[in-house]
């Protein structure tokens, strides 16, 4: 599965066929409180939509079909996705007065609309209309989903975004094997044999009462209060300049940067192994390493990215189901990657211990009288090897695409699928972060692949 800005992506052209989601019933109101990132997620975009800037707060997917799809077919395959699963039939909005409201469709009031967008010859009006469409869709009430499939004679392109409120990077991974699953059963007349799929706004209402309960001495702040206990209240800076100091949110843009191959990372993971953690903590000991290298700072702190699914039965769940957590550990004396692993494992294993401690509650709770805590950077680590059709991901061309970006500072995934590892950053669009940001995760690359004794990527590697 690649990561990628949709600005960087030309689809090849076609015949577009577009599937929006319509209602036979009216939807219902219900009191389940929004997520504490469905809050901050919403408010910024009706701020950014009140003042006038352009903002694309959504995710989405584009897989290959082999041969000319069929639209009846597709369009039965989303209707079922949808009457499935509570993410895309529900969603909030904000009255006058500001405050969210959430709204569901009954599943059986679910119907998909099949319009024909037209065919388009050139890749880049092609991509100018999805884009267009899909901030259309996704920012007005309603279902925040559209779907579509770009037909062509010998492959089709399926494609669809989400408001980034009601999906994750799982949930897509879900969508992706499930619409297979029930378009190959839609052409054989056949209903698809799929296990029921629990909500997502019960982890809302279960969120909401687990956050109330905590308070500034909770025990399961912990962590956060370790994080946050520093002579300045601040956080280590990107070892670069990204050309501005402060949290104000600029233009962003996004690189990626190859690490290993499939059979470099399984080496990676092992010489892991042998030192006493996984392969997440080699990623966070070389991240460490270079900041001490570059910025003489031995205490490295981060946020990385958590699921709140947390039994096998909310595997099935859609939405967006991830929270933030403090991950901090100083770097011992002896250097080289190898020392720093096991106390990377130790950070990272207590950091997901509290994937339930909700990061803006935690921040709220934690800041001092009148003042707001600055957010420290982040860096995410997927392993997207078991994830459902995982294995078909480079033969179907899987991207996960998204809007363009805002950043006010560096947000690192580093994402492990069965063909490659690889870096994928967020940074601020400035000349000074166009020539700092990737020289120093060159460095980390660098440190990464030394660890197994490997030199520069060859030619033949695949580049993101």
């Amino acid at each position: 599965m690649r990561m990628t800005q949709l600005l960087d992506h030309l689809p090849a052209p076609g015949e577009v066929v577009e599937f929006t989601l319509g209602a036979t019933l009216a939807p219902r109101p219900h009191e389940v409180p929004a997520s504490l990132f469905q809050q901050g997620h919403l408010g910024l975009a009706r701020t950014n939509r009140q003042a006038g800037r352009t903002q694309s707060p959504w995710v989405a997917l584009s897989f290959e079909l082999p041969g000319r799809a069929d639209p009846g077919a597709l369009a039965e395959a989303w209707q079922g996705l949808a009457r499935r699963h509570e993410a895309y039939r529900s969603w909030y909005a904000h009255e006058e007065d500001g405050t969210l409201r959430g709204h569901l469709l009954p599943a059986e009031g679910v119907e998909v609309r099949v319009e024909k967008a037209g065919a388009f010859t050139d890749p880049r009006a092609l991509r100018q209309h999805l884009h267009r469409r899909i901030d259309e869709v996704t920012a007005a009430p309603g279902p925040g989903l559209l779907a579509g499939v770009i037909l062509r004679p010998h492959s089709s392109t399926v494609w669809c975004a989400i408001d980034h409120a009601y999906t994750d990077g799982h949930s897509m991974a879900l969508v992706f094997e499930e619409i297979r699953e029930r378009y190959a059963a839609a052409l054989r007349g056949e209903e698809p044999a799929l296990p029921e799929a629990p909500g997502y706004l019960a982890l809302n209402r279960a969120e909401a009462a687990y956050a109330a309960g905590l308070t500034p001495h909770s025990p399961e702040l912990d962590t956060w209060r370790e994080f946050f206990a520093t002579a300045d209240g601040g956080f280590p800076a990107f070892p670069g300049d990204l050309g501005h100091d402060s949290d104000e949110l600029l233009p962003g843009t996004r690189l990626s940067l190859p690490v290993f191959t499939g059979t470099e990372a399984r080496a990676f993971r092992a010489h892991c192994a042998r030192n006493g953690g996984g392969f997440a903590a080699g990623m966070f000991a070389a991240l460490a390493l270079v900041q001490r290298e570059l910025a003489d700072e031995a205490a490295y702190r981060v946020l990385t990215a958590v699921s709140t699914r947390a039994s096998p039965r909310d595997l099935r769940i859609h939405g967006w189901l991830v929270n933030l957590v403090p991950l901090a550990f100083t770097l011992p004396g002896t250097p080289g990657p190898d020392a720093a692993v096991p106390v990377a494992q130790q950070a990272f294993q207590r950091a997901r211990s509290r994937y339930d401690v909700p990061l803006h509650r935690a921040v709220e709770l934690l800041a001092p009288a009148g003042q707001q805590l600055r957010i420290p950077p982040m860096a995410s680590y997927l392993d997207g090897r078991s994830a459902p059709g995982a294995a078909d991901y480079l033969d179907r061309e899987v991207r996960m695409l998204t809007g363009p970006d805002n950043a006010s500072g560096v947000s690192i995934w580093f994402n492990w699928f069965r063909d490659r590892a690889e870096l994928v950053v967020s940074m601020p669009d400035t000349p000074q972060a166009a020539v700092s940001v990737p020289a120093v995760l060159e460095r980390a690359v660098a440190v990464l692949r030394g660890a197994i004794g490997a030199g520069p990527l060859p030619p033949t590697a695949d580049p993101v």
